[in-house]
């Protein structure tokens, strides 16, 4: 009896092995099922990404090709395009903070390139502006004058030449770097933002500035560099007028003339700012009369 209990005992505990080691088995292969699984998807996964990478790259490729042959069409046809463009405009540089030379430069350069008459008045605003020292320079007659209704008359003037009592009375108080005469009507204006507004009369005054220009009719463009930083196109486009946001550029220059002779308005560049594109339209200009014509 003894030996058939053991025996039984024996082969249960044998059953139980191979229960256990085909538990252990089964387990086993689940576990290396789950691991090629898994490796599959993920070597799929590694499979799409590679080949995203590559259409990436091809992509890249791409645009940097479009964008050199941009960049060689503009090189070969800057000449011929900017030639003339503004021939017997007079344009004025405005800077609403201190001046920037480097600015100077590039407007200087597109009115040459242009054909254009050199600048005919360059003016540089201190700000922020001191209220009381601009009611007490324009004198009691102006005293019911906003900052703004002052900003405005002073575009106007800027534009339109002529009597400029408003910047002879404001000159001292204002401006900080003054060149040519103000005395001359001007076609067009550049406009460079150099300055803080972060008070409520500077902010109102520039508000008035920005529209006494526009309301003349005559084009008013902001500009900046290709490294200017912190951007100040978000300033032009608040007030309305038309930017170019890389005048340092062959592109920007090109722009820049498109717009000081009247063409489309917007805002132009390489920058994430420029909504409109690197250029506005650019008009074919009419021809030149043939000798004795």
């Amino acid at each position: 009896m003894f030996d058939l209990r053991y025996h039984v005992a024996s082969l249960a505990a044998v059953f139980i092995a191979l229960i256990i080691g085909i538990l252990v088995g089964a387990g086993l292969a689940a576990r290396t099922d789950v691991e090629g699984s898994e490796r599959r998807v993920l070597q799929e996964r590694i499979d799409e990404l590679s080949q995203r990478n590559d259409d990436l790259g091809a992509q890249a490729d791409l645009l940097r090709r479009q964008r050199d042959a941009a960049e060689n069409y503009v090189e070969a046809t800057y000449v011929p395009l900017m030639n003339g463009r503004l021939r017997g405009r007079r344009v004025a540089l405005l800077f609403t903070g201190p001046t920037d030379e480097a600015a100077i430069d590039a407007v200087e350069q597109t009115l040459e390139d242009a054909s254009g008459p050199a600048l005919v008045e360059r003016e540089g605003l201190e700000l922020p502006i001191n209220p009381e020292e601009v009611a007490n320079a324009l004198g009691p007659q102006y005293a019911n004058l906003s900052m703004e209704d002052v900003g405005r008359r002073l575009g106007e003037e800027l534009v339109e030449g002529g009597e400029t009592p408003f910047w002879d009375a404001l000159t001292p108080v204002l401006v900080q770097d003054r060149r040519g005469d103000p005395s001359v009507e001007v076609d067009a204006v550049v406009v460079s933002h150099t300055g803080v507004a972060t008070d409520e009369p500077t902010r109102n005054f520039l508000d008035g500035i920005y529209a006494g220009m526009a309301g003349t009719g005559a084009p008013v463009v902001g500009i900046e560099r290709t490294d200017d930083t912190p951007s100040k196109i978000a300033v032009y486009k608040a007030r309305g007028i038309s930017s170019v946001d890389s005048v340092d550029t062959q592109p920007g220059k090109l722009a820049l003339a498109a717009l000081l002779a009247g063409g489309q308005e917007g805002h132009f560049g390489l920058k994430s700012t420029a909504d409109d594109g690197t250029l506005p339209v650019i008009e074919p200009l009419p021809l030149a009369p043939l000798p004795g014509g």
